[in-house]
């Protein structure tokens, strides 16, 4: 083989991993942003000292949930209080987080979606997302 033909072999085996990681992201975080995930997991690997990096979190719930019942779940899963926006449908909250805390998350019934951004050290400036944007900014 080329090397060309060796480079295009291994840029389809990337593409391929890559669907394959995106479809095992969905079946174990059907609710969460995959670019969350990936992010997350990024830090984790990129940082094995920092157990849980800082990340504003969004969590979208499905219209007339109880708000007070959310805001206690959330905060029982986080260790922080949400603020609450949107008809208390919108629930964000700047902590550490780890997969396992990311998947606690997705299993509650009544959350829609969860999406996230690294916040580093800095503290969160508040929401950052409208339900859907991963979905149509990803097109998954």
């Amino acid at each position: 083989m080329s090397l060309i033909q060796d480079t295009v072999a291994e840029l389809k085996e990337i593409r391929i991993e890559t669907q394959r990681l995106r479809q095992l992201y969905r079946k174990i975080f059907p609710k969460v942003d995959p670019a969350l995930v990936y992010d997350l997991i990024s830090h984790l690997e990129h940082d094995p000292q920092c157990f849980a990096p800082v990340y504003t979190i969004e969590v979208f719930t499905k219209d007339g949930t109880d708000a007070k019942k959310s805001r206690d779940h959330i905060l029982q899963t986080t260790g922080t209080v949400p603020s609450v926006y949107d008809n208390d449908t919108h629930y964000v909250s700047a902590h550490r987080l780890t997969l396992e805390t990311l998947k606690k998350l997705n299993d509650i019934d009544y959350v829609l979606e969860v999406m996230g951004n690294y916040n580093g050290s800095a503290t969160s400036i508040g929401p950052q997302h409208d339900i859907g944007d991963w979905k149509r900014n990803n097109n998954n």
